[in-house]
């Protein structure tokens, strides 16, 4: 073998030991489309998008992103595209300022922690609508408002007690699954529950709805049942609602009420979290009941309530 192959050989070696090195040893390839670094990950078994987004450090809603197919659920053998992004220092422009490169799990709150900046203030220098972010995006740090070697300051979710309103992570579950089966965004899910970034763990419970404060919390005034005819047809009430004890008929939206015909389809809104919901009349509430109406556990979950009494207003026709 010449001096010059065996000098070719080494550095084909190295270049080989050094790729090796970056990318994580269960990937298949690196591959770059459209200008983006990607891992080509293919799936193992018992493997969940969860667990690869534990692996690879990358958010679970970037790869369902980028994977529009796994947000159904991912198969033995798939190919996925995860994000491949390394993390850098920031670099200083010519005038100043600081040029932030997003990686994995920051979001722009953990970003303005650690550049001692306001939210605001990160969305206005770098003309953002809303608080979604891309890993490998460039941020504009003003430099008037720069704070030098400033350290993240962890973030520590809300303490949140079981109850209604609350849902227990399973294993398996991620905060993007979640989000679909309340029919709820992401981002909603990680105000609620003051989440730093998208992960959660088997056994924490969160918010599935917008959890009350304590002033929504102080007992509103007690309101008698009113009635107003709008028109000739259309029929506003204001009272008290109950939940409605019914065996076999959690999952449907039903209700009892005081004039209300059986059959009757009536529209209730929760005047405490202004939600809504159809329910259909089965049978007269009893006269002597201190309450305008009772609805059943699956209306009761609609509309947000946790109160056994709470204020709601009634549309029908007659």
């Amino acid at each position: 073998m010449t001096k010059q192959n065996s000098l070719l050989l080494a550095c084909s070696l190295c270049l080989m030991s050094f790729t090796c090195a970056a990318v994580p040893f269960d990937s298949l390839r690196l591959e770059t489309i459209n200008g983006k670094q990607y891992i080509i990950h293919q799936v193992d078994a018992k493997e969940t998008l969860y667990s690869i987004s534990r692996r690879y450090r990358v958010p679970v809603n970037d790869l369902a992103q980028e994977n529009p197919s796994a947000g159904s659920g991912i198969s033995i053998g798939q190919l996925l595209r995860v994000p491949y992004i390394v993390k850098t220092k920031p670099r200083s422009t010519e005038s100043g300022n600081t040029v932030h490169k997003v990686a994995a799990k920051e979001t722009l709150f953990s970003i303005s922690r650690l550049y001692g900046v306001s939210v605001d203030e990160l969305k206005n220098w770098n003309n953002l609508k809303d608080n979604a972010l891309n890993i490998g995006q460039d941020l504009l740090i003003q430099k008037k408002t720069l704070v030098a070697e400033t350290k993240p300051v962890e973030i520590k979710p809300t303490e949140v007690k079981a109850g209604r309103g609350t849902h227990k992570v399973a294993e398996k579950e991620t905060l993007f699954s979640i989000a679909q089966t309340y029919g709820t965004t992401m981002q909603q899910l990680r105000t609620w529950n003051n989440l730093a970034s998208d992960e959660v763990k088997p056994g924490q419970i969160i918010y599935v709805i917008q959890p009350i404060t304590e002033a929504a919390q102080t007992p509103a005034p007690e309101i008698k049942n009113t009635l107003l005819v709008i028109g000739s047809e259309e029929i506003h009430e204001k009272g008290m609602a109950l939940l409605m004890e019914i065996s076999g008929g959690d999952r449907k939206y039903l209700a009892q009420h005081k004039t209300a015909k059986p059959g009757t389809i009536m529209k209730v809104r929760n005047e405490s979290t202004q939600r809504e919901v159809f329910v259909r009349v089965v049978s007269v509430l009893n006269p002597t009941e201190d309450a305008l109406v009772k609805i059943s556990k699956s209306a009761y979950d609609k509309l947000g309530a946790t109160d056994a009494r709470f204020p709601v207003e009634i549309i029908r026709f007659k």
